[in-house]
């Protein structure tokens, strides 16, 4: 039976939470150091075409020249509208469709009776991928670009969750660094130090990623000038008359992947083709990644092709069997069979090897009618992009069986660290400290955004101490000491660590970005305000410095300096951040700013729905107008994302009462107190709830403050 509602002085609705100060919320991971490319020596594809216009015409029908496009409702491959596509872990549906022939992909979930209670709907801004494989679709706002939710596989013919989105769905939010565009795509303005804002997209790869700038070359040809007859052009890159070591580079800065650190200086668009990739980054791979003989990446042509025989007793280069400009589909096998031929010639003649030596074939002529790639290429499933059957370019006598892409476990599940190996040539005996601090980089790198198992922490520490003790220093090792040892919680050595890399390297925004965290942590907010301050100064487009800032200024207690850099953040990108929307919801809650405050909270659940504080916190407001049946709708939600959540289930039993629903109120706060035994707040409560169900009044004072 019910008892007569309880109004205590003490209520669990001062018990909102700010979001990014409760979740420990970060940025996104991924490249934060890139800097712009300078761009002002490149022509783009256009300039080409009326001196090479054959050349122009056949490369953007490759792979490459289709990397990067605008989505075309009239040639769009797709199945549209799509299916629904269900994630179970979050509950959420995606499908993709078209509307005035713009694609759109909507992410929704259902009740138990098929009725919509959430919807969100994107634009796609660009579609990346040549589509021999995949087409997978960016959204823009305001220049930050990030990865959507599905991917339309071209083998399978079928709409699925983007690569890794079944392991980890980041919905909207995957940001497109530097690094990723730089492979996908020409040179692109990415906007130095942030995770994914650009001021412009190229449209594809283009001719000068294996040329090199063309301004120069363009001007001197416009001019009538030109090299000597029989002497080499010195104003473009040839690839084909670089030393084999520097042809190779030119392929492998896209088509050898791993974790990778850049040299001091160097970002991923600053590479030149005709210099050596070394001496522009260090890669690093797995050693599982390097002997498997089955598992390999769909980017893995580089390291695959290393180990095979060809190519270590030969001259070859990836150029060998693959005309850059023209589509692999339109050489077919029989151009390939022809190059293994030119080197397979009977008599193994010096210089050459012997003939296939298959056992149907009677004779070396009929051997060398076989199909080659057939035979010593496997084709199988990449275990990094699922339904896709890719050619590993591992060439071997004898090949393991192929693997369906749906029979690869993908999930980086082992409780056991990898093994990272260099993949790049090492930096020789004097660069030994550089080399290690390059280690320490990688395997932070590799902690943070792929396997984070707390045991590689230790190992980036012993490497940085070593290669500091060596001489060496490497912005991004110090970044990754800093970081390290905040993950570890040892927070007041990481601001020490992560202030002498900001006196080192006063120009590196990261490195002030993470000082202000750990300060933060620190609770040292005031000092933090100063490190986000300067990062924010540094690069304005730099979303989650403002956020941060934000914090910082409130945790200061410097209320409208945090409600400004919350506005100047979320005004930057309005889409990727809910819990700031909440946290800045929060604030105009705190000084009675009740209405605003509800409709900052409805932005955060518009686009998080499972955000438990903003739950938390839009009940709040509905208890401020005692409105107690609306609180109860976004408590019980609350309650159903996170049971153990204090203030959600404290909300609830005050909700409860108010509406004379005593026996659960009751039922709320003993599962309140299961959870947490030593919350006097909740046992006062329940006392006087029970007090009142046993006939009293429940007038008595409640508990003081300082009793609790």
């Amino acid at each position: 039976m019910h008892g007569p509602p309880i109004r205590p002085h003490i209520v669990f609705i001062l018990l909102a939470v700010l979001a990014g100060c409760a979740t420990g919320e970060e940025p996104p991971r991924g490249d934060a150091s890139s800097q712009e490319a300078s761009v002002a020596a490149y022509a783009g594809d256009e300039a080409c075409a009326s001196c090479h216009e054959e050349y122009y015409l056949s490369y953007h029908r490759t792979g490459m020249g289709r990397s990067m496009s605008r989505f075309d409702a009239a040639s769009a491959p797709e199945m549209l509208p799509g299916p629904p596509i269900y994630h179970e872990a979050s509950d959420f549906y995606y499908e993709a469709f078209v509307h005035a022939d713009t694609l759109f992909q909507r992410e929704y979930r259902l009740d138990a009776s098929g009725q919509t209670t959430y919807e969100r709907v994107h634009p796609v801004e660009w579609v990346i991928g040549s589509g021999n494989h995949t087409r997978s679709y960016l959204a823009n706002v305001n220049g930050h670009l990030t990865e959507m939710p599905l991917t339309w596989y071209v083998e399978r013919s079928r709409w699925d969750l983007s690569p890794s989105y079944d392991q980890e769905n980041l919905r909207f939010s995957r940001p497109v660094v530097a690094e990723c565009m730089a492979c996908h795509n020409g040179f692109s303005g990415h906007s130095r130090f942030t995770f994914d804002h650009y001021r412009d997209v190229s449209d594809g790869i283009t001719c000068e990623r294996c040329h090199g700038p063309g301004s120069a070359h363009i001007n001197l040809r416009l001019a009538g000038l030109g090299p000597e007859a029989g002497n080499p052009d010195s104003s473009i890159v040839h690839p084909a008359r670089l030393s084999r070591g520097d042809q190779l580079s030119v392929c492998r800065q896209c088509h050898l992947s791993g974790t990778t650190v850049f040299k001091s200086g160097e970002t991923p668009s600053t590479y030149r083709p005709g210099a050596s990739l070394d001496a522009h980054r260090s890669i690093f791979v797995t050693a599982d990644q390097v002997n498997d003989p089955e598992r390999f990446g769909i980017a893995s042509h580089a390291l695959r092709l290393e180990k095979s025989a060809c190519f270590r007793e030969s001259d070859m280069t990836c150029t060998t069997c693959h005309d850059p400009h023209v589509p692999v589909a339109e050489l077919g096998n029989s151009h390939f069979n022809a190059v293994c031929s030119g080197c397979h010639i009977s008599g193994g003649a010096e210089g050459q090897v012997g003939v296939c030596g298959r056992g149907s074939a009677h004779t070396e002529a009929e051997a060398m009618t076989g199909d080659c790639v057939a035979c010593h290429l496997r084709s199988s499933g990449a275990s990094d992009i699922p339904h896709v059957t890719f050619t590993d370019h591992w060439i071997r006598r004898e090949l393991p069986p192929a693997v369906a892409p749906e029979d690869i476990e993908r999930v980086f599940v082992r409780p056991e660290p990898f093994r990272l190996v260099r993949a790049t040539a090492p930096p020789g005996e004097a660069g030994q400290g550089l080399g290690l601090l390059e280690e320490a980089a990688a395997y932070f790198a590799f902690y943070d955004q792929i396997h984070a198992l707390p045991l590689y922490l230790d190992s980036v520490i012993v490497k940085v101490e070593a290669g500091f003790r060596a001489g060496a220093d490497h912005a991004e090792a110090r970044l990754a000491l800093g970081r390290t040892l905040l993950e570890q919680g040892r927070v007041e050595e990481s601001v020490a660590a992560l202030s002498e890399a900001a006196s080192a390297y006063e120009e590196d925004v990261p490195v002030r970005y993470w000082l202000g965290v750990a300060l933060l942590r620190a609770d040292r907010p005031g000092e933090a305000t100063g490190a986000l301050r300067r990062a924010v100064e540094m690069q304005p487009a730099f979303t989650e410095a403002h956020l941060k800032l934000a914090e910082a200024f409130y945790a200061a207690a410097r209320f409208v300096e945090a409600e400004s850099a919350w506005l100047a953040g979320l005004a930057e990108d309005p889409v990727h951040h809910p819990a700031s929307w909440n946290d800045l919801g929060f604030l105009y809650l705190e000084t009675g700013r009740f209405e605003e405050a509800g409709r900052f909270f409805d932005r955060a659940l518009a686009l998080d729905p499972d955000l438990v504080p903003a739950l938390v916190n839009a009940a709040a407001v509905e208890m401020q107008e005692q409105d107690w049946e609306g609180a109860l709708r976004f408590l019980n939600r609350a309650v159903e994302k996170q049971p153990d959540f204090t203030p959600a289930l404290g909300n609830l039993a005050v909700a409860y009462g108010e509406l004379g629903r005593t026996d659960e109120a009751v039922r709320t706060l003993r599962t309140l107190l299961r959870y947490h035994p030593g919350d006097l707040r909740a046992q006062a409560l329940l006392d006087r709830f029970l007090a009142s169900e046993a006939g009293g009044d429940g007038s008595q004072d409640p508990p003081s403050p300082e009793e609790l």
